[in-house]
């Protein structure tokens, strides 16, 4: 048999659910089963459906339609594989690629205690610049510290809150549904 060079997602799904259909190998024994005569009745179960290893038959005999899950997930597989979503997931990843450049350009300042700290840094939350005041340098160390720390935090939260709604923006654009928030 000669399989061509390059395949396409779909015909990687096609294949994959024909030969786990047609291949005994994945069948796991079932109860009930007419066994040959003096075959030993002992390794027969209680259960009387066959159970499949991907899946399980869900309680049905099979030719009931007994795949379970198995034939679910192939499907969905294949529906994630089509070309409408494969279009979708291409544009997504250039739509991405242009985002990231943009937050990568674009700044967020924090002032802290009326100027006294300024912290810059891009969408990307990367650093670019911290600046302190005369009049917080003559406060101290410590609260120096303190007041750079508390800057950066505010920073990082505004960077990051920002990026999240450009990112659910890009994903209402395009129609897909955004990724659970971790």
């Amino acid at each position: 048999c000669h399989m061509p060079h390059t395949m396409t997602p779909r015909d990687l799904v096609v294949l994959l659910a024909s030969f786990c259909l047609s291949c005994d190998a994945f069948r796991l024994p079932a109860a009930g089963l007419r066994l040959p005569a003096g075959a030993a009745a002992s390794s027969a179960s209680s259960s009387s459906c066959c159970r499949m290893m991907f899946g399980g038959a869900g309680g049905k005999p099979d030719g009931e339609g007994g795949m379970g899950g198995f034939m679910e997930q192939m499907k969905a597989a294949k529906d994630m594989f089509n070309p409408e979503n494969m279009k979708k997931y291409a544009a997504l990843g250039q739509k991405i690629q242009a985002l990231q450049e943009e937050l990568g350009q674009t700044e967020v300042e924090v002032a802290t205690n009326e100027g006294a700290i300024l912290v810059k840094i891009t969408a990307m939350q990367v650093p670019l610049d911290v600046k302190v005041s005369d009049e917080m340098v003559a406060k101290g160390a410590e609260a120096v510290s303190a007041e750079v720390a508390a800057a950066m935090k505010q920073a990082h939260a505004k960077s990051g809150a920002y990026m999240q709604q450009r990112m659910a923006e890009l994903y209402k654009e395009l129609g897909i549904a955004e990724p659970p928030k971790q």
